[in-house]
């Protein structure tokens, strides 16, 4: 089971940026969700394919996402509830 913080020896932290820092490992991980749901309720292949692609990147986002990177934590709490819903197929 992976920590929900990316260890970073030596690098302080503060509270602040370790709870920005699991709220952005949570919309990607309901992205990468969304992502495997609608995979799994299309017939076309090219969407599927397309899907499959952004998905991986959301997991390799994921992988390098660090608590102190935090221009990539505000990115991600900024631009990708938007994209969630948009997979997910909901109107905003």
């Amino acid at each position: 089971m992976q920590n929900n913080i990316t260890p970073e020896p030596n690098v302080p932290y503060t509270a602040a940026q370790a709870e920005s820092y699991g709220d952005a490992r949570g919309l990607l991980n309901a992205l990468i969700a969304a992502c495997s749901a609608k995979i799994g309720n299309t017939d076309a292949t090219d969407e599927a394919a397309r899907l499959q692609v952004e998905q991986r990147g959301y997991v390799d986002e994921r992988r390098r996402l660090t608590v102190t990177d935090n221009t990539a934590v505000a990115r991600i709490l900024r631009d990708y509830p938007a994209r969630l819903q948009a997979v997910r197929g909901e109107s905003t």
